[in-house]
């Protein structure tokens, strides 16, 4: 081992210990053992703090070579059965440990004097979403497998997940100061709705609306993001400014998207602390009610527009061809507009408040193009449905069928009737309106001083939403659900929010994307060979892990006790570790 110094960008000296290593391909290479900050502070600490450095990594050196041994086994001895245990799961509780999820929940069976071991099944439950992603039962059985894992009863897991789901608001609390939040840091949030279906025949009675309390939604049919018939529930999810989830609130299947956010604004402010926020949201959150909601509350937002169902007056100024800069590949405009918005004042709702607004422009080549060659694809799809009467009455395209015109006449006669026949044509005028506005794209903004830049930017950051869901639902199978009761329902998720939270900090911790970071920590095994000794099997990308989070454990074999020190290098390393920049570009 040695002492390596790196300098960044900005001129700022950071002390590391590395050792030198061989990747897969053979290639020498190094990887960070410890982190010791920056250089000018540890000098001005110890002026001998290099060289002190420079002998702990010969004691570090002598000590692992001092390790070094052979271990024999005879390989005609019959097998002990021994199966692999799951090592790679302690890398997900090191960073829930960070939060202080935990901590946070022991704290609250203290006081309500609970008599299970709530920590450890929310600490098994959440890891284990993260390693083996399935139910509670089967989360209860496959608990041995998991090293070190506890291994709660079935009846206790089902009996926790009614004090989780108390304390739901309290893990995305505890959270979010585990990671060192800011309430500067909440100034600009992005928001969307997705929502997850049940294997269930009818909808829950009694639904309470998008007024219900936290814990009490119902499981009802409403539009499916998947558009499966389940009974669905609904999830709005805030992230912060770096992409990273903050909170999450749960509604009635029913509820429409756009009715969610005024719903939960003054729950999410209050329960962080936040003071004026920025909502950053697609074009579906911009609505008069949830912008009227926004600013009775003295907040902002950044939201998307429709170029083809703008005003009148919006379209021409958009057509209008001066006040654009750019090239022929893309260009921008913008101008600052007043618009009224609903409000509530003095117990009387729909009072329009003028506010002043700045829209933005964009048009780009590139969108162009594939708005065009989409508008093509769904009029070819429109013509072969115009020819079928039979297929366009079954159909629910409706992104289709918006450009088919159906009219009810008497095939003798071409008098308007009232029967079933029907005479299906393709609106080509319709199409040829729309083809205008290729390529354009509207930002509208209550944040008047951001430049135009700023807010474009800001705005395409939105991805990151869709993303996380993404990652919920395919890489953490957050749906189908199979829990019944509102409670139960709240736990599931606050369980899955935790996973997937852990999940999104481990990808800006290691550099690696989703799919490739679970793939890691599922597949790192350690199988016992007896005598507290266990075999180690490393997936490849393990070795991006050991070098982003500079606690390795780079060995073919290991004793129980290596192993634990390992546990504890990981914890350490999570609790120092910041999530705010990815380690790895």
């Amino acid at each position: 081992m040695l002492v390596r110094v790196s300098k960044t960008r900005d001129g700022v000296e950071y002390v590391y210990l590395v050792e030198a290593y061989r990747d897969a391909q053979g290639r020498s290479r190094q990887r960070i053992v410890e982190r010791h900050g920056r250089l000018d502070v540890l000098l001005a600490a110890d002026p001998d703090a290099l060289a002190g450095l420079r002998q702990r990594a010969k004691d570090l050196t002598a000590t692992r070579q001092a390790r070094r041994g052979t271990i024999s086994y005879d390989t005609t001895l019959p097998s002990d059965g021994a199966a692999a245990l799951n090592a790679g799961w302690w890398l997900a509780e090191a960073v829930l440990g960070r939060l202080g999820i935990g901590r946070a929940v022991r704290a609250a069976a203290r006081k309500a004097g609970w008599d299970i071991d709530v920590a450890a099944i929310v600490n098994l439950l959440v890891c284990s979403r993260v390693v083996w992603p399935c139910s509670k039962k089967a989360t209860t059985e496959r608990a041995g497998h998991l090293l070190g894992a506890p291994a709660p009863d079935l009846g206790q897991v089902y009996q926790a997940l009614d004090h989780i789901a108390g304390l739901a608001l309290t893990l995305q609390q505890a959270a979010s100061q585990g990671l060192g939040r800011s309430k500067a840091s909440l100034g600009t949030v992005d928001y969307d709705v997705t929502n997850y279906f049940f294997h269930i025949d009818s909808d829950d009675e009694n639904p309470l609306g998008k007024t219900a309390p936290r814990g009490q939604a119902r499981r009802q049919r409403g539009h499916s993001k998947e558009n499966r018939p389940d009974p669905i529930i609904q999830l709005g999810l805030f992230l912060d400014s770096d992409g990273i989830p903050i909170s999450y609130r749960l509604f009635d299947g029913n509820v429409p998207d756009t009715s969610t956010l005024p719903a939960v604004l003054g729950e999410f402010k209050h329960a962080f602390g936040a003071e004026r926020i920025v909502v950053v949201a697609d074009k579906a959150m911009n609505t008069a009610p949830n912008l009227g909601a926004l600013a009775q509350n003295g907040d902002g937002w950044i939201v998307s527009a429709s170029a083809r169902t703008a005003t009148k007056a919006l379209r021409e100024w958009l057509l209008d061809p001066t006040g654009w800069t750019g090239d022929h590949q893309s260009r921008t405009k913008s101008m600052i507009q007043s618009r009224g918005v609903p409000v509530t004042m003095y117990g009387v709702e729909g009072v329009p408040l003028k506010v002043t607004e700045k829209i933005v422009a964009r048009w780009s080549a590139d969108a162009a193009a594939r708005d065009r060659h989409t508008r093509e694809e769904i009029l070819a799809r429109a013509e072969a449905l115009a020819a079928d009467e039979t297929r366009y009455r079954a159909s629910s395209k409706r992104g289709i069928k918006k450009y088919i015109t159906a009219e009810t006449i008497d095939p003798a006669t071409g008098e308007l009737l009232t029967g079933r026949e029907t005479q299906l044509s393709v609106d080509h005028a319709r199409a040829q309106a729309e083809a205008q506005f290729d390529g354009y794209q509207l930002v509208r903004t209550s944040e008047t001083t951001l430049t135009d830049q700023a807010i474009l930017d800001r705005y395409h950051q939105l991805w990151r939403i869709e993303q996380t869901f993404r990652v919920s639902k395919t890489d953490l199978h957050t749906r189908p659900v199979y829990v019944r009761t509102p409670a139960h329902i709240e736990a599931h998720f606050a369980v899955c929010f935790l996973a997937l939270l852990v999940t999104r900090l481990l990808e800006r911790w290691t550099g690696l994307p989703a799919g490739q970071l679970l793939h890691a920590v599922r597949h790192l095994e350690a199988i016992p060979v007896g005598d507290a000794v266990y075999r180690l099997i490393r997936p490849t990308n393990w070795d991006i892990i050991d070098h982003a989070v500079g606690a390795g454990l780079d060995q073919t074999w290991a004793t129980l006790t290596e192993l634990r020190t390992w546990k504890r290098n990981l914890t350490h390393a999570a609790k120092t570790a910041t999530f705010t920049t990815p380690t790895n570009t």
